[in-house]
């Protein structure tokens, strides 16, 4: 049970690997994208030929609230500092700020969402018989009880949202159309891995886009 922990995008992407069938055109429709921007990104030298089984770096879309450009949203916590949060992120208090122009950085507030620059993920997640793991490189791990109805295989955690207009639902988005992982108030389609609502507020704001997802 285990994540490989690779991650050689630069901030604001993620890696994508090439799969059969596809062409730079049909990657760029999926992600929202253009064929240019894919090219440039990752030094294509000729759009037409790509090869299965290579990765690719798919630039994030914006978001416009809040205006995080890498769509990482957290929620702070009561006793969270900018220290804390930037430790555990592996980025430093600057770029926090710099990501979030404006803020106070001696006064955050329990509920406040901040935007998070994205880094190498500090974690990644295990789905196995009914369970939610989160597994960090120094051997620990958090579990949650979950229910999902997707198929096996790998995937990896493309965008957070937060939904202001109903008491900050929370969901994380997965590579899989339609698929993500969300609690009841906020599940989008019968794909869905489901948490439990207090579980679903802790691990949206233990992972970050980028994050691997291992389903079995």
């Amino acid at each position: 049970m285990s994540c490989s922990f690779s991650w050689n995008c630069p901030p604001g992407s993620f890696p994508y690997t090439i799969r059969q069938g596809d062409t730079l055109y049909s990657i760029a429709k999926r992600f929202e994208t253009t064929v240019e921007r894919l090219a440039l990104i990752n030094s294509i030298p000729d759009t037409n030929t790509i090869n299965a089984g290579e990765s690719l770096c798919i630039p994030l879309p914006l978001q416009y609230f809040p205006a995080c450009m890498t769509t990482n949203y957290y929620v702070v916590n009561e006793n969270d500092t900018i220290e804390t949060i930037a430790e555990y992120f592996g980025v430093s208090t600057a770029q926090i700020i710099y990501s979030n122009i404006g803020i106070d950085a001696d006064n955050l507030y329990n509920g406040m969402i901040l935007c998070i620059p994205l880094a190498k993920p500090p974690v990644c997640v295990n789905i196995e018989s009914g369970v939610l793991t989160l597994l960090y490189p120094s051997g620990d791990s958090l579990s949650f009880p979950a229910a999902h109805n997707l198929s096996g295989g790998p995937s990896v955690i493309v965008q957070k949202q937060i939904d202001t207009s109903f008491g900050g639902r929370k969901r994380l988005n997965l590579l899989e159309s339609g698929s993500g992982i969300s609690s009841p108030s906020a599940q989008l389609s019968e794909k869905d891995i489901l948490l439990g609502e207090d579980d679903m507020d802790k691990v949206f704001n233990l992972v970050t886009v980028g994050t691997e997802v291992s389903i079995r």
